[in-house]
């Protein structure tokens, strides 16, 4: 039962590391370029495997070249591939990533295979959920449908599964399902404010907690929401109380991208593999690990290994 499942997107990413975004019609240089492994779900996964998790990621791929890239990175990284699918006559998933110099990105994403993974793509992955899996990521880079189908009938059939549920891209449709179903809702703070209709801007500890309580009162069992450099709050429906979980401050980030799937990847590896931990301790530990990956340009490849860390989060 310690499988960790990611249920979601993969895609290929292409950065342009630049001094300044350029206005329209404007053409700039920019410093470097360089091509890596991303989407959420697979960012997730690859989060928890190189922590020494043992992980599952249930998605879709392209016939292309990039298609198979994903799947050589996934098998070099020791994920179980069984569960994805290659789709024909569709492009891998892929994202342009501009990295401005203080470390910010913007990213446009064509979602192409992931679009793809339906009903009958997840089930396959159903019996392993049930009977082997300890935690299931889930983002919002896939079909919201199929997200809210495998959480019902997860929920339908009392998987002890924990299921957490990244709503990220944060969508402004109404899905109140996938909060009540989710045992663990996390966004980031613009996220946040999506979810509450944006009736308050996040730009403090203390409006943070107001948007937290608003989240909660929608049926969530546990609300967590990153905040960057300001760490991370949580509360739960047992404890609306909400609690700040504090980092230590990085003065230059490099590259911001893929910090908070770090984040979640960590978080679902302490709590599978650290039970025994509070979750304010889980969470604490899971933000040094995503602190350390703005500290190194890419996604994927900035994700550290266990030995890139304090042996002391791990005890």
């Amino acid at each position: 039962m310690s499988k960790i499942v990611s249920v979601g997107s993969c895609s290929t990413d292409l950065f342009f590391y630049t001094s300044k975004l350029p206005s329209p019609g404007q053409t700039i240089h920019g410093t470097q370029f360089s091509i890596d492994f991303g989407g959420k779900g697979a960012n997730q996964c690859i989060a928890a495997q190189k922590l020494g998790a043992n992980t599952v990621f249930v998605g879709c791929v392209g016939s292309d070249v990039f298609g198979k890239d994903i799947l050589n990175n996934f098998k070099q990284c020791g994920v179980n591939t069984q569960y994805i699918i290659t789709k024909k006559s569709i492009e891998t998933g892929v994202a342009q990533i501009n990295v401005t110099d203080n470390g910010e990105n913007y990213i446009i994403i064509v979602v192409g295979a992931n679009g793809t993974l339906g009903k009958e793509d997840v089930d396959k992955a159903f019996n392993l959920l049930v009977n082997e899996s300890s935690a299931v990521l889930f983002q919002f880079e896939t079909p919201i449908e199929t997200t809210e189908y495998l959480l019902k009938k997860l929920s339908v059939a009392n998987s002890k599964c924990l299921k957490i549920v990244n709503g990220a891209p944060a969508i402004s449709s109404s899905h109140e399902n996938i909060l009540l179903l989710a045992d663990i809702f996390c966004v980031n703070e613009s996220e946040a404010e999506v979810y509450t209709n944006n009736v308050i801007k996040i730009n403090s500890i203390e409006t943070a907690n107001q948007v937290l309580s608003l989240i909660l009162k929608q049926g969530c069992k546990l609300v967590i929401i990153t905040l960057g450099p300001l760490g991370a709050i949580f509360a739960s429906k047992d404890e609306p109380e909400s609690q700040w979980v504090k980092v230590p401050k990085i003065e230059n980030p490099v590259d911001t991208t893929g910090a908070g799937d770090a984040f979640l990847g960590a978080l679902a590896y302490f709590i599978v593999h650290k039970p025994n931990l509070t979750l304010y301790e889980q969470i604490r530990r899971s933000c040094v690990v995503a602190t350390k990956t703005v500290q190194s340009k890419g996604t994927q490849k900035s994700f550290p290994l266990r030995n890139d860390l304090p042996e002391e989060i791990f005890n």
